[in-house]
């Protein structure tokens, strides 16, 4: 008697949610207004941003005219300022990994159909000539710079890498 009385008691939950759940459709439903994608952030918010990123490039031009930084992306490698500087390009050239921007953008790619083959080309567009030139991937779509397969930093290396940020953090803060 036990056993019947559960499998009913589970025939009728099903039976109710099966119902509450066809009912949910039939009712009115909550509209919500689409977000306005142009205000991503408010207008002081996009201030601040431009006055930070004006900022941290003129930093990264400091870092690269002093020698301490290289790049090998279109555009400002923030990890790389944060940490007073990484030569990317000699990571890459030395195949001792990548910081993660440069990792995460290597990964950014797109693949573009060539005309009507089929064939699908890597197109590498946060990179210039200079580099994309010399990016693939292999069979298993890892991406390669010069057919070594690129990494991310070892630990050991990004462990060094935000002690180096923590310093710097403590020594700007004495400013």
């Amino acid at each position: 008697m036990g056993r019947v009385a559960v499998v009913v008691s589970g025939l009728v939950l099903f039976a109710a949610g099966f119902v509450c759940g066809h009912l949910d459709s039939a009712l009115p439903s909550m509209l919500n207004a689409e977000q306005d994608e142009s205000g991503i952030l408010p207008s002081d918010a996009i201030t601040a941003y431009a006055k930070t990123r004006k900022t941290v490039m003129d930093l990264n031009d400091m870092l690269i005219a002093l020698g301490l930084s290289t790049s090998s992306t279109s555009d400002v490698n923030y990890f790389s300022v944060s940490v007073g500087g990484i030569n990317v390009q000699r990571d890459l050239e030395e195949g001792r990994g990548v910081d993660p921007e440069t990792f995460a953008a290597l990964y950014a790619f797109e693949d573009q159909e060539l005309g009507t083959t089929g064939k699908k080309e890597r197109i590498f567009k946060r990179f210039g000539v200079e580099v994309s030139q010399h990016l693939d991937s292999d069979e298993s779509g890892r991406v390669r710079y010069k057919k070594k397969v690129v990494q991310l930093y070892s630990t050991e290396r990004l462990n060094q890498l935000f002690e180096r940020r923590d310093q710097l953090q403590i020594l700007s803060s004495n400013k």
